[in-house]
């Protein structure tokens, strides 16, 4: 009986203290959100911007170098490869905005407690 209790003790001991690392770790990554997801969205705009750019001009340039071996398969993946990075970046700065209103919104919840 105490072997089994002194081992129920122990593994509810590094629950417990494994709960409270994880929990650190969201409060510090809501911190992180909430001081740069802004940042975050902006930059993801305009790599989003820039990467389209590439991919629309390697798309208008793909019939004219597609009979050129190597340059047309280069040409052909900067397309696809633009449009693919264009709509990463989209979802990245969807995703950094929604969490900066999740993060508005819990402070203003946090605020709004009796």
């Amino acid at each position: 009986m105490g072997w089994w209790h002194n081992l129920g003790n122990k593994v509810s001991g590094v629950a417990h203290s494994l709960s409270h690392k994880v929990k650190d770790v969201v409060r510090t990554g809501e911190k992180f959100v909430d001081k740069h997801a802004e940042q975050i969205a902006d930059v993801a705009h305009k790599v989003g911007e820039v990467a389209g750019t590439v991919g629309n001009i390697a798309a208008a340039a793909l019939p004219f170098t597609a009979e050129i071996p190597i340059v047309g398969e280069v040409v052909a993946g900067l397309a696809a490869g633009g449009k693919l990075l264009q709509k990463g970046a989209g979802m990245a700065e969807k995703g950094a905005r929604g969490a900066k209103k999740a993060s508005d919104f819990k402070k203003q919840i946090q605020r709004n407690r009796p």
